[in-house]
């Protein structure tokens, strides 16, 4: 046990400076007492000399005085300790099913890249408005000329507005997960918020382009005599229709497995239904009429389709992270970049399927529950699609169909996919259909 040895009291005896007996080179030691707090503070002044280390401890008490003027912890807690603690509960969230996996992800990588190496040591409890803004200014150019651009000597273009959004709601998390720990001021939640961006139209494709790229495609994925690249090809074929009429996110796709697909059969005909887990949270998702085909030609090829299997998986079973022939696809066919010259990229699959829905009339509602998002997003990212215009106006009906409605796997609610399927008996399709027809189209 270390021993304390050459006492010296100060400061009307809140002060104790004292020399540990078991290192080599002694530096004095400082034990504070605050007043109205038990136990002590106790810091090492770093000096070997007294008279300094007199100096070092006067200053540490005038800080503790501070910080309890500030309603602040006496103990000073790091800004990587917080990160920390924050994350934990963040997998929590995710391994109980609140939040989802890629949402985690995006926390995690956000906080072990960028503000870690910033913020990591820094007093949390000291981090002010001017702090916040430095990282944005560091962040900005990270890859440009920053510690990313240094480490592998490429420079990249600068984060979006959009990526910069993203990332800041890591930080506002770790920040008010120490404001609800008691070691962060409630003065700094006003610097939290977020700059407002502009909202850029979402690069979709329009219904002539998206017939467009299925026409091309029934002739693409056969042109290869390979065959690894033409059964690659259709799978990413496959991929694409059923991302366009499913409304799927990119990482939602990636997760979903066999068990989760069913088939529920009601008045109006079968209707493909997938059980996904997204950013926000669990939810049943109705695809577009004939969907149904394109999973049955994935089952037809031999993938893996036993229950726990991934749809979308690589021959050894592994999760497809990147769909990296999708530009080419898009660039063979013409339709690499909008009219406003946005480029495409997966997401653009999932803005199509919302768009050709609207234009069809569908309730605004059923799409938000569908595609796991909100109205008021809908609303900003699709408005040019007059989204607040005839949301209820009257859409064709699909012909009934003389047959019993049907069960599904015990994990699906009827009456969900009902409410989904066929709000107020009015099933949403209309001028453009999202799945054309594909006669003749048999794969052998």
């Amino acid at each position: 046990m270390a021993h304390a040895e050459n006492q010296q009291v100060i400061a009307n005896g809140q002060i104790t400076l004292y020399l540990r007996d078991d290192v080599k080179t002694p530096q004095w030691q400082c034990r504070i007492k605050i007043k109205g707090h038990s136990g002590y503070v106790r810091r090492s002044t770093g000096e070997t000399d007294l008279d300094r280390a007199k100096e070092v401890a006067l200053q540490i008490l005038g800080e503790l005085n501070q910080r309890v003027t500030q309603n602040l912890p006496l103990k000073r807690k790091t800004f990587a300790e917080i990160a920390a603690a924050f994350l934990k509960d963040a997998e929590t969230r995710w391994k109980e099913g609140r939040n989802s996996e890629g949402r985690y992800r995006i926390l995690k990588g956000t906080i072990q890249r960028y503000l870690i190496p910033y913020f990591g040591n820094c007093d949390i409890t000291l981090i002010q408005k001017k702090d916040l803004m430095a990282y944005r200014t560091w962040r900005q150019a990270y890859w440009v000329t920053g510690p990313g651009f240094q480490e592998t000597g490429k420079a990249k273009k600068p984060p979006t507005q959009a990526t910069l959004k993203q990332e800041w709601t890591a930080l506002r998390g770790v920040l008010l997960h120490g404001v609800d720990l008691g070691v962060v001021p409630q003065n700094l939640i006003p610097a939290l918020k977020h700059d407002k961006t502009k909202i850029n139209k979402r690069p979709a494709f329009t219904a002539d382009e998206y017939r467009q790229l299925w026409l091309f495609m029934r002739k693409w994925w056969r042109a290869s005599s390979h065959p690894r690249i033409r059964k690659d090809r259709a799978l990413l074929r496959d991929y694409v229709l059923i991302m366009t009429n499913s409304g799927l996110r990119k990482g939602e796709a990636r997760n979903i497995k066999w068990r989760d697909v069913n088939t529920y059969r009601n008045q109006h005909g079968d209707w493909v239904t997938l059980t996904v887990t997204g950013k926000t949270g669990e939810r049943l998702v109705v695809c577009q009429p004939g969907t149904e085909r394109y999973f049955n030609r994935l089952r037809k090829r031999g993938y893996r389709t036993d229950p726990d299997d991934l749809v979308f998986c690589h021959e050894d079973g592994q999760p497809i992270e990147e769909w990296i022939g999708f530009s080419s696809l898009i660039k063979a066919a013409g339709l690499e970049k909008d009219t406003h010259g946005n480029k495409r990229t997966i997401y653009s699959l999932r803005h199509t399927y919302a768009t050709l829905r609207l234009q069809n009339g569908t309730n605004v509602y059923w799409l938000k529950k569908n595609m796991g998002t909100s109205v008021a997003m809908i609303e900003r990212h699709y408005g040019q699609t007059n989204v607040l215009v005839g949301i209820e106006h009257e859409t064709a009906k699909r012909p009934k169909v003389p047959i019993q409605a049907q069960g599904t796997s015990a994990s699906t609610k009827p009456e969900a996919i009902e409410q989904q399927i066929n709000a107020n008996e009015i099933v949403p399709i209309g001028a453009v259909d999202v799945t054309p027809s594909e006669e003749g189209d048999e794969e052998d």
